[in-house]
């Protein structure tokens, strides 16, 4: 049975296109932009990391402790 692949408005899809980046340029704009791409994400990691204050937690037990004792 013949696999066929179709995109969500219903338009075949060739089976034989590999999807990779054909020429040097494209490679290197894929490389380039997924390289930006998690810098960024490492960059906002580590100034979470930094900058964490602990007490942020301190008001959810105390908001925790008062619907306690509501409920």
């Amino acid at each position: 049975m013949e696999r066929t692949k179709f995109e969500p408005f219903g338009e075949f899809l060739d089976q034989h296109e590999d999807g990779s980046p054909r020429t040097r340029a494209s490679r290197w704009l894929l490389w380039t932009g997924a390289a930006i791409f998690w810098s960024t994400v490492g960059f906002v990691v580590i100034a979470r990391a930094v900058f964490f204050d602990p007490a942020v937690f301190s008001d959810f037990s105390r908001l925790a402790a008062l619907a306690q004792s509501i409920f």
